[in-house]
């Protein structure tokens, strides 16, 4: 019989020993991949303080956190919406006030990205972590696609121009930006305002993104895709992966 991908293995291992409630696995292999990250920040003892940048998501909210449940009196976590960068989220929360940030699919909502990416670095104790999904700019779309994306971002140029139209068009059309970086670009980008990268991968290919299955494919739709990049080279296929998935620190 042939045995499992030693990243099968390690990741079935891992979800062993988490503890987490797996009544409530999100959806994204990227954001599974996330939270255990996140559990593995947390470890035996202590506390996190964490920021939310974005809330999970508009439409499951809070999705991210209920498989972290059982150590909620270990997690400290504060929310706050993607529209609040102004002002700064340093003058909200203080310069250096989080163990960590987490945002997710939040980022190819926002023109100014990069500008985000400062804030989120800003508000990291040094040595903190800044744990982030979001779509990904190098996934292939047909022409109606990215007909619509480049609709949207004209319409959101036109709202940042010109408030008082929102008003009208907020009611007909959504305004979000929707242009999610490339894996090169968000790498440079985050290097650019200080971060260390640790992990920068694709997640969530096109045909897995939105498992139906219960916890248990969820986690086996993430163990396929690590064993994937374990074994192949991914690179051929990076137009196939939804989101990317970033974790790094701030230098201590």
């Amino acid at each position: 019989m042939t045995s499992l991908p030693p990243s099968a293995t390690r990741l079935l291992d891992e979800v062993r020993a988490a503890g987490l409630d797996l009544a409530h696995v999100p959806g994204s292999a990227a954001k599974i991949r996330l939270v255990l990250d996140l559990r593995a920040e947390l470890g035996e003892s202590g506390t996190l303080r964490v920021l939310d940048v974005g809330c999970g998501g508009a439409s499951q909210p809070h999705d991210l956190w209920k498989p972290l449940v059982p150590f909620a009196e270990r997690l400290d976590v504060h929310r706050v919406r993607i529209d609040d960068l102004d002002p700064t989220l340093a003058e909200t929360f203080g310069e250096a006030s989080f163990d960590a940030v987490v945002s997710t699919q939040v980022l190819e909502h926002v023109p100014e990205w990069i500008n985000a990416l400062r804030q989120m670095h800003d508000v990291l104790r040094p040595g903190g972590r800044l744990y982030l999904t979001c779509d990904s700019g190098d996934l292939g779309r047909g022409p109606a696609d990215r007909g619509r994306l480049v609709g949207k971002r004209a319409l959101s140029r036109l709202v940042g121009r010109a408030p008082a139209a929102a008003r009208i068009v907020r009611p007909l059309a959504s305004g979000e930006w929707q242009r999610g970086p490339r894996l090169e670009e968000l790498g440079a980008g985050a290097r650019s305002v200080g971060f260390q990268l640790e992990l920068l991968e694709r997640y969530g290919l096109r045909d897995r993104e939105d498992v139906r299955g219960g916890a248990g494919a969820r986690i086996l739709a993430l163990a396929f895709e690590e064993a994937l990049r374990e074994e192949t080279d991914t690179v051929p296929f990076a137009n196939l992966y939804r989101i990317l998935y970033l974790r790094a620190r701030r230098a201590p």
